[in-house]
């Protein structure tokens, strides 16, 4: 009985002095490290010290200011995420930051029911420029995040709103304006014992994107039948955003695959990146393979402004209202199109209806998943 008291007296006594080592090295690299501009972890980039100003040390402005910045810049904060995560989880905690730990190896980022306001905007501005440009063929494919297809592997009582009304509300408002809504939702729950989605990201694969494609260009009268690809692995180690957020599986990667077509009538494509004033004859930037954020890999991420010309026959210009869900979906259109216009209204300030005209736009596709869909409020402001 004594030894054993000993030994929880030796234990915790050491423990407590880990964490006074801890607390030393925390308070010491807090006065030496500089501040971190961009988390490599959580791909995003972190607050910096705010100035201090009057009107917001009397609005308490700043104090929430510095709260963000003191949260962010945490010496050694991606090991303490990666910490708290592993305690949690040997607790029994299944969330992290709105990341479910679902079954099967699956992270999955819950649903959040948008306000009402915000919702009946964004569709609003969607039914009215429907309406202004009726001579436009319009479509819009709202992708089901996995947290709608594999809900199965969510934890129990796990607490995420269903997107099904929302998609199918919205689905009803844009089919009478006019708008062809294509829903993947059924093609999506016949695979879903397939990686349609990454484990430890929130993006389709590029077998989900392909998936989404052959149902998109049914709908939209593409003829697929000559189309044949190669699928070539290109990473095994992608750690995904839903890991770097949640902390959770850290140590687990994803497989990247891109398509290559390989059919004998195969065209070269030209992508202007118009804001960088930059080309490239490839959809795919094989230097962010060596960045953590390794989905950037398609287009090489985000941009306010694309232009892909192909030499088709046909001479038919798309534009892509889109979100990072795209990137991955586009290549498999270019074949089809004499002229592809990828516009991310999260980052583009020019003037839509003046690209229109001087583009000679035909057709019109909103690609978006939902999760990004109903929480962002771009689309609105672009429209």
């Amino acid at each position: 009985m004594k030894k054993s008291l000993r030994n929880y007296r030796l234990f915790f006594h050491r423990l407590g002095l880990l964490f006074f080592l801890l607390l030393i090295i925390v308070l010491v690299s807090s006065i030496i490290l500089p501040d971190t501009g961009f988390s490599e972890k959580e791909n995003r980039v972190l607050a910096s010290r705010p100035a201090l100003k009057l009107d917001q040390l009397v609005s308490g402005g700043y104090e929430k200011q510095f709260e963000t910045y003191e949260n962010d810049q945490f010496p050694l904060r991606d090991m303490w995420i990666t910490l708290k995560a592993t305690t949690d989880r040997l607790m029994g905690k299944v969330e992290e930051n709105g990341v479910y730990l679902g079954k099967n190896g699956y992270l999955m980022e819950g649903f959040n029911a948008p306000p009402q306001t915000q919702y009946d905007a964004t569709v609003n501005a969607m039914t009215a420029f429907a309406q202004k440009h009726s001579d436009l063929k319009q479509y819009a494919l709202i992708a089901p995040n996995s947290v709608n297809i594999l809900k199965s592997k969510l934890p129990a009582f796990a607490p995420a709103d269903n997107q099904n009304p929302w998609i199918d509300n919205l689905k009803d408002s844009l089919t009478s304006a006019g708008v062809t809504f294509i829903d993947i939702r059924d093609t999506f729950t016949d695979h879903k014992t397939e990686d349609l989605y990454y484990h430890t990201d929130h993006h389709w694969t590029t077998l989900g994107a392909y998936y989404a494609y052959l149902q998109a260009a049914a709908v939209m009268g593409i003829d697929t039948s000559s189309d044949s690809y190669d699928k070539a692995p290109v990473s095994q180690t992608f750690k995904g955003t839903l890991s770097a957020k949640s902390g959770f599986r850290s140590s687990e990667t994803d497989e990247i695959d891109v398509f290559l077509p390989n059919g004998d009538n195969t065209l070269s494509s030209v992508v202007n990146y118009v804001e960088e004033q930059k080309k490239s004859a490839s959809f795919y930037d094989t230097s962010k393979l060596n960045t953590r954020d390794k989905y950037a890999l398609f287009f090489g991420g985000n941009h306010a402004q694309i232009k892909i010309s192909t030499p088709t026959e046909s001479n038919n210009t798309l534009l892509v209202l889109k979100d990072s869900y795209a990137n991955s979906f586009v290549p498999f259109l270019a074949q089809h199109y004499r002229k592809i216009i990828m516009i991310d209204p999260r980052y583009y300030y020019g003037d839509l209806e003046q690209l229109l005209q001087v583009e000679n736009v035909q057709e019109v596709l909103y690609l978006y998943n939902a999760n990004t869909f109903f929480a962002d409020t771009s689309l609105e402001l672009a429209l």
